[in-house]
């Protein structure tokens, strides 16, 4: 995307959250600069953790390959709830 308004940022923040809640994780990359600028001025990062803010493809499939990595060690684990 190459812009965004604070109705769309929420609606971002909102769907983070949710999977936040349901054990998931949002990833995203490659925020063009008045998305990211956005993103910065209303801490969105507080949402989907800084971590899951990549910059570029081949980042956010390192990250997503963590988040796997994490999850399946919980659920070997059996620390995970089903999700509703």
């Amino acid at each position: 995307m190459t812009a965004i308004d604070a109705t769309g940022l929420g609606a971002i923040r909102d769907l983070a959250d949710t999977l936040h809640t349901s054990g998931r994780s949002l990833l995203l990359c490659g925020a063009r600069e008045q998305p990211s600028q956005l993103m910065k001025q209303a801490e969105f990062e507080r949402h989907v953790g800084a971590e899951n803010i990549c910059g570029s493809i081949s980042e956010a499939l390192q990250r997503a390959a963590e988040v796997y990595r994490l999850h399946d060690a919980k659920k070997k684990a059996g620390e995970l709830t089903p999700a509703k």
